[in-house]
Order: C-alpha cells, then sequence, then structure tokens
C-alpha cells in the first residue's frame, strides 16, 4: 500500500475513533450547579453515580478542574423518585429519606468547603438505570459560616454499584470503649 493511501486509512481511522470518544462524552450524565452568596460560581460538567447497597446512599458526584460537588442521597430501602430533604451532615444517614449536599473550590487564597444544612434534593430514576434531578440548598463554609445558595440540575447521571467504602462501619466494640474509659481517667 502506498504512503498516501495508509496515511488517508490512518486518519479515517481516527476521526471513527474520537467520533465514538465524543459520542460516549455527550451520552455521559451531566451535573450542573450554581451558587451565590459569600462565593459565587457554577459547575458544568460530567457526573458519576454510586450506589452502597449496605449503607442504601446514593452519591452523585461531579468534579471539574479544582471544584468538586457531591449529593448523598439516603434511602429507606432503596432510592426511588421522590423528594429529599438535605439536612446537616451529622443527621443524614440517621434519618432517611434525607440528602447531603457538600462543594468544595479554591477560593484565591484558600480552599473553601460548604456544607448544606437545608434544602430539597429532588430524585427522578429512569428504568435504564440512570438517575435526573434537580437540588435547592443552603449551604455554610465549614471554617467561617459564610453562606451561599446552590441550585442545578443533573441529567441521565448512570448508576454502577460502589465498590469502595460501601459497607457500614462496624459499631464500637466494648474492647474499645474500654480503651477509651481509661484514657480518660
Amino acid at each position: 500500500m502506498r504512503r498516501s493511501t495508509l496515511g488517508l486509512v490512518f486518519g479515517l481511522w481516527l476521526i471513527a475513533a474520537c467520533s465514538k470518544v465524543e459520542s460516549q462524552r455527550s451520552q455521559a450524565g451531566r451535573l450542573e450547579v450554581r451558587w451565590r452568596g459569600s462565593e459565587s460560581g457554577k459547575i458544568s460538567t460530567t457526573a458519576a453515580a454510586e450506589w452502597c447497597a449496605d449503607r442504601r446512599m446514593l452519591e452523585i458526584r461531579a468534579i471539574q478542574g479544582d471544584t468538586g460537588l457531591a449529593v448523598a442521597v439516603y434511602a429507606v430501602d432503596t432510592f426511588a423518585s421522590d423528594s429529599y430533604r438535605v439536612v446537616e451532615p451529622t443527621r443524614a444517614d440517621s434519618a432517611p429519606p434525607s440528602a447531603r449536599v457538600a462543594l468544595r473550590l479554591f477560593a484565591q487564597t484558600s480552599i473553601k468547603g460548604y456544607q448544606a444544612d437545608s434544602g430539597t434534593v429532588i430524585l427522578e430514576r429512569s428504568d435504564a438505570g440512570q438517575v435526573s434531578g434537580s437540588l435547592e440548598a443552603r449551604a455554610r463554609s465549614v471554617l467561617n459560616g459564610e453562606q451561599i445558595r446552590l441550585s442545578g440540575k443533573f441529567q441521565g447521571v448512570a448508576v454502577t454499584p460502589q465498590e469502595r467504602g460501601c459497607t457500614r462501619q462496624p459499631p464500637d466494640t466494648s474492647e474499645d470503649a474500654e480503651r477509651l474509659d481509661e484514657r480518660v481517667d
């Protein structure tokens, strides 16, 4: 085969491969969220979702550059199309059905973290195993209590089983409690 023919065949293969990758990206779930308040900004990127059956928790995550957003939905049995009340992080897994929302972003001079303490996550589950929905939440800085308001949506996010960190934490054993008591005395 001549070099020009080989170059043409390789070029066509490369275009087809890139088109397939771009097509897969366009089919990936998306998340778009804006925030306003002491900080303002937005994130608009692909999202991933994992279901942890042991903890009855659906985790939706999106990362764009140095900014990350996570939504954890705590179900009674399994996640379903419903409205989930956003609660403080310390209460979410003990008060299902509920949700938690967290945002991490880089400001000009620091890394800032926010945890939502009120709001709503609306979840829609498709027959194809994807989730879509929206969120509205008020969040506070973990450093100084500054507030922001988040609002946004996620669409067509495929749900996969969560493999890492999915098991429930075992309760403290009496041996651990005894060691703690000894240190307190």
